[in-house]
């Protein structure tokens, strides 16, 4: 995402309740039927761009599949499907990722059609490419993330290739499990495990389940994300968006880290990019300011989710997201520090970049806090 998408994306958070445009807002939340549409949904950081006032609403179909009506009905489908071919191929062609091939390609290309049973999750959760289905697949419930005709960007279609090439190299139990993705035009979508319980944002903040989240259970569920993150760090990757949303629950109340659009591959000095990664609430001060950065960024994220499982609180609730990123990055403001055994530990993750613990560290430290909470 360039800069002009992240001053587009603070703009139209400004003035929501919750901290993010893609997390589940509270007019749906309430609706007990569409809980179910939630669970397993994989949350993103998908930046739409602001529209004119005058652009008139279209009505998406209800399942990928009718996509190639509607566009045969509004007589340029021939147009768009071409359209989309050319930016593919252009970015296949032009990318660095002709250096990082998307192997092993035949073990993991499904074809869109095998994809049986759609159900739109119509919830603002869509992740940063597109919309989520449940689907199902091989007689077996999975997350679909299909690509959106009006959002096929050279830029959206690097991150989709991104994370493709990214989260295939992954197997660990708390991070989501990759099965597989369709990269044929008009129908690019990738595949995931589907998790029942929905997001751990959603779960703490939307879903009236806080009764069920005693100590044991939220420091178990720390213990999974740090986890899944020791693997993420162990294989050179740093993730960019670690945050609640990010992290899905499954019927087991296991936790997996999800969404890897906006990581990057380890280099041995700390990385540069000029794009905007992340959401404020959850963000390292140094990704805020565009400076060089590594796995450490990642702590930071981290010690803002322990926050949050501690004091079951939305992060910087009420302060629209503009003056979240002003305050973090030019004042050092800092969430307040709860009282208890997490306290120190979160003050530490919020620390100076070299001086935040490793994962390693943390995990042993959640270990003694349990000790001590039970």
């Amino acid at each position: 995402m360039n800069e002009t998408l992240k001053k587009n994306r603070l703009l139209s958070d400004h003035g929501d309740e919750s901290p993010s445009s893609y997390s589940p807002n509270e007019k749906n939340s309430s609706d007990p039927a569409k809980h179910d549409d939630v669970a397993g949904c994989i949350s993103g950081t998908f930046s739409r761009k602001l529209t004119n006032s005058t652009q008139k609403a279209i009505s998406l179909p209800s399942s990928p599949h009718d996509r190639g009506q509607t566009s045969e009905r509004s007589g340029a489908s021939d147009f768009l499907q071409e359209d989309m071919m050319s930016t593919w191929n252009k970015v296949l062609q032009s990318s660095a990722f002709l250096n990082k091939p998307l192997l092993p390609f035949e073990e993991w290309n499904i074809s869109f059609s095998e994809f049986l049973s759609f159900i739109s999750f119509s919830l603002p959760m869509s992740c940063f490419f597109g919309e989520v289905f449940r689907g199902i697949w091989n007689g077996t419930d999975v997350a679909i993330k299909v690509f959106l005709e009006q959002d096929l960007t050279t830029e959206n279609i690097e991150d989709f290739c991104n994370e493709i090439y990214i989260l295939s190299r992954l197997r660990h139990p708390n991070v989501i499990l990759f099965l597989g993705a369709c990269i044929t035009p008009p129908h690019l979508s990738m595949v995931t495990e589907y998790m029942e319980m929905g997001s751990l944002y959603y779960l703490i903040h939307m879903s009236g389940q806080k009764k069920k989240l005693s100590w044991r259970r939220r420091l178990k569920m720390l213990r999974d994300i740090c986890r899944g993150l020791m693997c993420i760090h162990r294989m050179k990757i740093v993730h960019r968006d670690l945050k609640s949303a990010n992290c899905l629950v499954n019927k087991h109340w296991t936790v997996k880290i999800c969404d890897f659009g906006l990581s990057r591959v380890i280099t041995d000095d700390p990385l540069s990019d000029n794009s905007s990664a992340g959401t404020p609430e959850w963000m390292a001060p140094e990704l805020i300011r565009n400076e060089p950065f590594t796995e450490k960024c990642d702590i930071f994220s981290l010690g803002v989710i322990m926050w949050e499982l501690c004091t079951l609180n939305r992060p910087w609730e009420g302060v629209p997201p503009v003056q979240v990123v002003y305050a973090v990055a030019n004042e050092g403001s800092r969430l307040e520090i709860p009282e208890g055994p997490l306290g120190k530990l979160i003050s530490d993750c919020w620390a100076e970049p070299n001086e935040r613990p490793s994962c390693q560290e943390i995990l042993t430290r959640l270990l003694d806090c349990e000790y001590t909470l039970c």
